[in-house]
């Protein structure tokens, strides 16, 4: 059983680095929690499988290819956590060894390029409730981290991120800003198509995983309108 004061200090040691410069406590958060399960990058990711989606923090380029991936296709081991609100794991044992058959729509997609990795993903829950999902990747021999400590510094993670309140999203800057733009390109094509929110992003996300590319690429296609979706009796649902 992991020692949670263990973990509280180191937690908290390693959270206060670049506090003096600003760095944003989420950030921070996120960078500790990596640091303190052993991981070799990680990513916290709030309402994962919800259209308000936003990813808070990603240490590195690696780390934001798990969670981009995992957005296009709307599965994986970030998605179930975030669903059944237990911990999840995706192991790539080496490259053309195949993906997970729990997540088929992973296959095809550059997760591949990363192996071999393990993918460890741990949820948020606050209360009864699960806000989001702390995702931890580990490269090399050792790539278990020990359980007891995921689920403390997952807690004292999201506890933080309560406490603090919830920060004024800037439309300009930084996740929330791209997520806006999705939120923005999704009612464009529920205005263009007169469908659900649900399947405007349905939409959105199915015409990034068939051109490999992210949600938030895509989006700004249709903001350009550089991508727009019609409908017709006899072809049914493009876009062009």
């Amino acid at each position: 059983m992991a020692d949670l004061d263990d973990v509280r200090t180191r937690m908290r040691r390693s959270a206060a680095h670049g506090a003096d410069r600003g760095v944003p406590l989420p950030i921070r958060l996120c960078r500790a929690a990596t640091q303190v399960l052993h991981g070799d990058g990680g990513a916290v990711t709030l309402a994962y499988t919800e259209p308000e989606r936003v990813t808070l923090c990603t240490t590195d380029a690696a780390a934001l290819a798990i969670e981009q991936v995992q957005d296009v296709v709307g599965q994986g081991p970030g998605a179930e956590a975030f669903r059944s609100g237990h911990y999840t794991r995706l192991d790539l044992p080496g490259p053309g060894t195949g993906l997970d058959p729990r997540w088929p729509m992973l296959d095809g997609e550059g997760l591949t390029d990363l192996a071999p990795v393990t993918v460890h993903a741990v949820p948020l829950v606050h209360g009864d409730v699960v806000l989001g999902v702390l995702t931890v990747y580990r490269r090399g021999a050792e790539t278990e981290i020990d359980l007891g400590e995921a689920e403390a510094v997952a807690r004292l993670l999201i506890a933080a991120l309560v406490a603090e309140g919830p920060a004024e999203p800037d439309p300009r800057n930084g996740p929330w800003s791209e997520r806006a733009e999705v939120h923005r390109a999704t009612g464009m094509v529920v205005f263009q198509l007169h469908v659900p929110e649900d399947e405007a992003l349905a939409l959105i996300r199915a015409h990034a995983y068939a051109h490999e590319q992210s949600v938030e690429r895509t989006a700004r296609q249709v903001l350009s309108r550089g991508l727009t979706f019609t409908s017709s009796r006899d072809r049914g649902i493009e876009s062009t």
